[in-house]
């Protein structure tokens, strides 16, 4: 590098310049990046996550964000996907984006959602089609009871279910609501359904304290079965300012 071209970048990025050794290469996609709002600190956050994604052609870094924006990602999402993901500026158009949105397509999902299921689980690219995505809708069909027709309805609500291990999670908060509350697989899988987002809840720090808050309101099983499946959203149950007297009320008839 240049002694010129190296002292301005030390001076543009001197927390950078010091914790790696900076090439002159990187410096045009920094700046096209910075047109996302990232900042010095960011780089250095994506360099120690996954360091070849700073070493991207910047022509190459822009045909892939620029088909991201084209297909709905928010340019303001832009920034927190690539610290969550930064492999995602080496995933090729061709050959992983567009497959990736197809797959989205045959689930039903309409395309003005893609950019919020992208922003929301970047790392969906990294998972190989055939033999992670496929595998993991068949199991939400197969095993956990959802119908084809409403894939696309759960994925919208909660797109980290197709880049999680659905096989454990499924299993563990089956069997914990089986035992903890009586609940039938056909009310469980009503839930995941409509809060596919339980899936992603801690049952110790999460489902367990929620369930015991609700106990000490005087809901029995039934009632707590009955507030966990018909409730429009799941944070409804998990706060206790937000369920009514009047949803208490209407939920207290254990007989």
């Amino acid at each position: 590098m240049q002694q010129s071209t190296r002292k301005a970048m030390e001076d543009r990025f001197p927390r950078l310049s010091e914790e790696v050794e900076l090439d002159e290469k990187w410096l045009p996609l920094i700046d096209y990046l910075s047109t996302f709002g990232l900042k010095e600190s960011h780089f250095i956050q994506m360099y120690e996550r996954h360091m070849p994604s700073l070493q991207i052609n910047v022509c190459s870094a822009k045909e892939r964000l620029e088909y991201l924006l084209s297909v709905g990602v928010k340019q303001r999402d832009v920034r927190r996907m690539l610290l969550r993901q930064p492999q995602i500026l080496e995933y090729t158009v061709e050959n992983n984006l567009k497959s990736h949105v197809a797959f989205l397509m045959s689930l039903g999902i309409p395309s003005s959602r893609f950019g919020q299921i992208i922003a929301a689980a970047p790392s969906l690219f990294s998972y190989s089609i055939e033999n992670s995505l496929k595998p993991t809708v068949r199991y939400l069909v197969e095993e956990v009871g959802i119908k084809e027709k409403d894939l696309g309805k759960v994925v919208q609500l909660s797109p980290q279910i197709l880049v999680q291990r659905i096989d454990i999670s499924w299993n563990t908060r089956l069997n914990f609501l089986s035992e903890e509350i009586g609940a039938p697989r056909d009310s469980i899988v009503k839930m995941v359904k409509k809060h596919p987002q339980f899936l992603h809840f801690s049952i110790d720090d999460g489902l367990l304290p929620r369930i015991n808050f609700l106990r000490s309101i005087g809901m029995c099983n039934a009632d707590i079965l009955k507030v966990l499946t018909s409730l429009t959203q799941v944070s409804s149950v998990f706060a206790s300012s937000q369920l009514s007297s009047g949803q208490r009320r209407s939920f207290t008839n254990c007989g």
